[in-house]
């Protein structure tokens, strides 16, 4: 099913009597073809047409070939007046005019016009009168009543044979009637004899279109439509009265209005697709120098605080390795005072024993010794302090040293995080450089489909060329379907005569086969149609010729037998 477009979200059309609508336009003998092709949805513009309801469509009036039988009476009519109007000019005895027209030869049997001597017509009404946008919407008692009536409006108005063809379109938002008249009228002179032309302007509607809204507004009136807006009579009642003229609207036919948008869409999409690559190519550039700058910055920041922090590392690190050195050499120190401290005590001690039985009988040397004694005691203390003082400083130390290895782990930790920034910095720049190849890549990629598809086309296009002068000189034709066989392409009187001609022909015409096969096909049928007709003609006249002699047959009979009876009777 085609994608079309849905206007379920537009305002509705308010209108207690919608009118009815009729339009005209020209058509011409050569353009039939493609009415005919688009009518039966084998191309042109199909993106408003719901293909999976064409099924529903019908041909109301009109044969299989009706469109190859208004072309066979152009033919016909253009011969006939050419030798009307030799004859009449031969009467009159015009000969330099008639020699002219001789050699000018038939012309086309209508008067020159900038619309075509045929009419195409459509009606139609507003959709919401059927009962909403598509055929699953339609009433089908309204459906019906819009067919009788629409063919009785035509029929009545194109009456003795106008109206070639009417078909009803099932597969659109609304429901609509295409239908195609000719007009062939009768003319008698004495310079062109009886002659036959296409001449629309003989029937009423097609002369004034005014009158053919009025006729068409008197027919539908009975179903609940009315005539259309009177325009061109308000135009003509402003023009008199001296007033502005209302604007005068112009009809766009669907298919422009659907190229226009379409059109329009490609130029807006052109447009936001180079204004997003403009845009893109600007932001690539101001995010690269972005990051080059943050780069730059970012690597000035952390080499700036790598070298701070290293510096006061290395200035905390030389303050507690100075009171690392202090303190060691206070405990050497205290370490010195204790181990003279404790060779004092040994002295004293030897002079003590050694002077003991010596002061036990002197008062004077018990006194010095007791102040020796008490100095002593004195000095051991004194030597207990500094112990004590030495264990404090050496745990202050021990505690200042983690701290310290602290501090180097979180300046090592703060250069790794410093690396791995840089790293990821440069991923991240690896990664853009490898996204814009891929897009690039994609670019070329759907550059080179394109060209395959154009050098297809063109492959195609010199088949066909190749195919259409074969089947023009008679070297490939069409060959029925035999007894037991099918209908197939083959090779004509004109064909190569050696096989490596036909294979070099046939690989030629490859890339269109079917379509030369299709086209060989339609060129027979063509010509068997042709043929059949000029037998039929042919055997028409045998038999009227048949028929002259079988009724001059007995009176030539009886003159013969009166003759022989009566010699002298047959002499004048």
């Amino acid at each position: 099913m085609t994608v079309q477009p849905q206007f379920t979200q537009a305002q509705p059309v308010n209108l207690k009597k919608p009118p009815i609508v009729l339009r005209f336009s020209g058509l011409w003998p050569h353009t039939l073809r493609r009415f005919r092709f688009h009518d039966e949805r084998r191309g042109g513009d199909l993106g408003h047409v719901d293909l999976g309801r064409t099924t529903a469509n019908e041909i109301l009036v009109g044969d299989e070939n009706w469109d190859q039988v208004i072309r066979d009476e152009i033919a016909q009519m253009k011969q006939h007046n050419f030798e009307q109007h030799l004859e009449a000019l031969q009467e009159k005895s015009r000969k330099s005019e008639a020699r002219r027209v001789e050699e000018a030869g038939p012309v086309n049997p209508w008067r020159a016009s900038k619309e075509g001597p045929l009419r195409e017509g459509i009606l139609t009404v507003n959709k919401d009168w059927f009962g909403g946008s598509g055929q699953a919407q339609w009433d089908p008692e309204r459906v019906e009543e819009f067919k009788r009536t629409a063919l009785e409006f035509l029929r009545r108005s194109f009456p003795d044979g106008q109206l070639r063809y009417a078909s009803m379109h099932m597969d659109e938002e609304a429901l609509h009637i295409h239908f195609v008249v000719a007009v062939w009228v009768e003319k008698t002179s004495a310079n062109r004899g009886h002659q036959i032309l296409l001449q629309p302007s003989e029937n009423p509607l097609l002369k004034n279109y005014e009158r053919a809204q009025d006729m068409a507004g008197a027919a539908f009136a009975k179903i609940g439509i009315t005539r259309g807006e009177r325009r061109a009579e308000a135009r003509r009642q402003a023009r008199a009265e001296g007033k502005p003229l209302p604007a005068k609207k112009e009809h766009v036919a669907p298919s422009q209005w659907r190229a226009e948008e379409r059109r329009r869409a490609q130029k807006e999409k052109k447009r936001i697709l180079y204004a997003a690559e403009a845009t893109a190519k600007v932001a690539v550039e101001d995010g690269r120098d972005l990051a080059k700058a943050t780069v730059k910055k970012s690597r000035k920041r952390a080499i700036k605080e790598a070298q701070a922090r290293k510096r006061r590392a290395a200035k905390e690190t030389a303050e507690a390795t100075r009171r690392r050195d202090a303190a060691e050499e206070k405990a050497q120190q205290f370490e010195k005072a204790a181990a003279a401290a404790s060779s004092t005590k040994k002295r004293i001690e030897a002079e003590i024993g050694s002077l003991k039985p010596i002061v036990q009988g002197y008062e004077e040397r018990a006194e010095a010794a007791a102040e020796k004694f008490r100095q002593k005691r004195d000095a051991r203390k004194l030597e207990e302090e500094n112990t004590a003082r030495i264990s404090r400083e050496k745990e202050d130390m021990e505690g200042a040293l983690p701290a310290l290895q602290q501090r180097e782990a979180d300046l090592h930790e703060q250069v790794q995080s410093l690396a791995q920034h840089r790293a990821n910095e440069e991923a991240a720049g690896m990664a853009a450089q490898s996204a814009r190849r891929i897009e690039e890549k994609k670019l070329a990629e759907a550059a080179k489909r394109v060209q395959l598809k154009v050098a297809e086309a063109e492959a195609i296009s010199e088949a066909m060329e190749v195919g259409l002068e074969l089947v023009a000189d008679g070297a490939l034709v069409w060959q029925d379907a035999m007894p037991g066989s099918k209908p197939k392409l083959s090779w004509g009187p004109s064909a190569p005569v050696d096989e490596h001609g036909r294979a070099e022909k046939l690989k030629e015409i490859r890339p269109a086969r079917r379509l030369v096969a299709r086209i060989a096909r339609l060129v027979a049928q063509t010509v068997k149609r042709v043929l059949a007709k000029e037998r039929q003609k042919l055997q028409d006249d045998a038999e009227y010729v048949r028929g002259l002699r079988e009724q001059w047959e007995p009176e030539a009979q009886a003159r013969l037998a009166q003759i022989s009876r009566d010699p002298d009777g047959g002499r004048l």
